[in-house]
């Protein structure tokens, strides 16, 4: 069984950070975003621990999440903040350069050192996309039907990634999301699972985070997609539509849930002062997005996600 690298800080009184990094092994056809590793995560919570632990977890979600993840990033990176470049501080007459810089190491991030963001080769961080042509089947007369229906299957070859967990070791322990981890590994992520992809490897030994994530600054960024709602002075963000979809079983009557309009990863907040203090005791800004599914009703979907301080008198 490959080791686990899990680095743990405490937060507050409740919620812990770690982190893990993976090493795909197959190509992955969906991409590494929060709550679509958060919802992979549940399922492999209800096979391998049950249904009622996993509903057990559920019916605080909403009040008390027991569990937040980041998207993947390139290891020892974050994102760049999702704002206009005159925010950032970036020279308006190289945007075409400036959108490639992409990634920042957490003391750039959080000292405003924006213009030292890394382009995916300079981090050594390139995923390689590739469209597979597929056809429809029915499978009734194994023939392609009344026509010819091609369509592409996108893949991605990923490299080792890092990613990012909020727990609260008080209703899901870091053991379990350490097993959890390694039974997602092995019954792999995201779409075309069960033909192979989305296998990885989960690396390194345990180690601590060192670098603080939330520090004495008053603004904010996101490493996931989440509904932000709440209350601010500012607010930078690419708008994301989630178009989920059940998996398994579940997939067999209408598999298709409502969409969610979220801030995707990297949204820049300043919450108002009254807020402040309250933000940076949980760790994480959001919420839990119900009734997303006509067909079961007490499905959630991640609208949270962990925040990261980044430097005072953004805007």
């Amino acid at each position: 069984m490959a080791e686990l690298s899990l680095a743990i800080r405490q937060i507050g009184a409740k919620m812990n950070l770690y982190q893990c990094q993976i090493k795909p092994i197959a190509p992955f056809a969906t991409k590494l975003k929060g709550d679509t590793i958060f919802g992979q995560i549940c399922w492999a919570i209800a096979y391998k621990y049950g249904k009622d632990e996993l509903e057990n977890l559920l019916n605080n979600y909403e009040n008390r999440p027991f569990l937040i993840v980041s998207d993947g990033f390139a290891p020892g990176f974050l994102p760049k903040p999702k704002a206009p470049s005159y925010i950032l501080g970036e020279d308006m007459l190289t945007k075409k350069q400036n959108r490639d810089k992409i990634w920042l190491d957490i003391t750039s991030l959080q000292s405003a050192k924006f213009s030292h963001a890394k382009s995916n080769d300079e981090a050594n961080y390139k995923i390689v996309a590739n469209a597979t042509i597929k056809n429809s089947i029915n499978y009734l007369s194994n023939t392609t039907g009344d026509g010819f229906s091609p369509y592409a299957l996108m893949e991605f070859n990923i490299p080792i990634t890092q990613i990012y967990f909020l727990l609260d070791i008080n209703q899901f322990s870091a053991k379990k999301l350490a097993q959890t981890l390694e039974f997602v590994s092995q019954m792999g992520y995201g779409k075309k699972s069960s033909i192979g992809k989305g296998r990885f490897e989960i690396i390194q030994e345990l180690s601590p985070v060192l670098e603080p994530f939330i520090t004495n600054s008053s603004s904010f960024m996101t490493l996931s997609p989440c509904v932000i709602g709440g209350d601010y002075d500012e607010c930078y963000y690419e708008p994301f539509t989630r178009f989920g979809k059940h998996g398994a079983q579940l997939a067999v009557k209408n598999p298709f849930k409502n969409p969610i309009l979220m801030a995707d990863t990297a949204a820049l907040i300043t919450p108002k002062i009254s807020e402040l203090n309250s933000i940076k005791s949980k760790g994480y800004i959001g919420k839990a997005v119900a009734n997303i599914s006509s067909t079961q009703p007490n499905a959630y979907s991640q609208g949270y996600a962990i925040i990261i301080s980044v430097a005072k008198g953004i805007g």
